[in-house]
């Protein structure tokens, strides 16, 4: 089927690279994400997906002080040299997503 119309999304700038890094591990891009959703749409009759709240203890909230002292300990990973390099973390995300 020819693809020859064109949808224009408003979304926030940070929800998209972080989309589009996602879907480059799977060998896709935005395009053909939503491609694939409209399709599935047409298919299943509505989203092919569950729309709903998280539950009450999946919902993280944190305050401004728990933030800090979450960066603070960051920064004393860092300075301690309790780091990964870059191929431990590539391999735990391979070994997590399967890539």
């Amino acid at each position: 089927m020819a693809k020859n119309d064109t949808i224009h999304v408003r979304v926030d700038e940070n929800v998209k690279i972080n989309a589009e890094q996602t879907l480059a591990m799977l060998g896709l891009t935005i395009s053909e994400a939503v491609n694939m959703m409209l399709c599935q749409v047409n298919l299943t009759g509505g989203l092919p997906f569950q729309v709903k709240l998280p539950a009450p203890e999946n919902i993280i909230v944190n305050s401004k002080a728990d933030i800090e002292r979450k960066l603070n300990e960051a920064e004393n990973d860092i300075s301690n040299g309790n780091v990964l390099s870059d191929d431990e973390v590539f391999n735990t995300l391979k070994k997590k997503y399967a890539l």
